[in-house]
């Protein structure tokens, strides 16, 4: 099938998160693509401006400076305020720093909205291009 729609955004944080709240969108603020405009860097929300399916990407650089900093940090991409996915990252006493990534495959109707949440609190979040959300229409 081809896609006669461009639709695809690349968003990624400016600058760290000191401290998230459970169940927090995660506004990644600096857009450096948004073919088709359906990313706010607002809300961090990304509305489908067609009838499609989607594949969304999100990375997430965690830190753990000192306490009150979680040393576990867990974000998932949400469908319609549904969870698609997690990805985790458990720091040690050896690792002060983690990544972790993940990828899903969504089958969106037009206004069906995608955003990153946080599952736990006091997570320090990288930014400065090391935490990303990004999507785009396959068919």
């Amino acid at each position: 099938m081809f896609v006669s729609e461009k639709i695809a955004f690349h968003a990624y944080l400016s600058s760290a998160i000191h401290g998230t709240t459970s169940g927090q969108t995660i506004v990644f603020d600096r857009v450096d693509t948004n073919l088709g405009g359906g990313y706010s860097s607002t809300t961090g929300v990304f509305t489908a401006p067609v009838a499609g399916t989607f594949v969304f990407s999100l990375t997430f650089y965690m830190n753990y400076p000192r306490p009150p900093y979680a040393s576990v940090g867990e974000l998932s991409i949400m469908q319609n305020n549904v969870q698609s996915i997690s990805v985790w990252v458990e720091l040690d006493s050896n690792a002060n720093r983690g990544t972790a990534s993940g990828t899903t495959v969504l089958s969106l109707n037009k206004d069906d909205q995608v955003q990153v949440k946080a599952n736990r609190a006091d997570m320090f979040i990288g930014g400065y291009k090391f935490s990303f959300f990004s999507g785009f229409l396959l068919s």
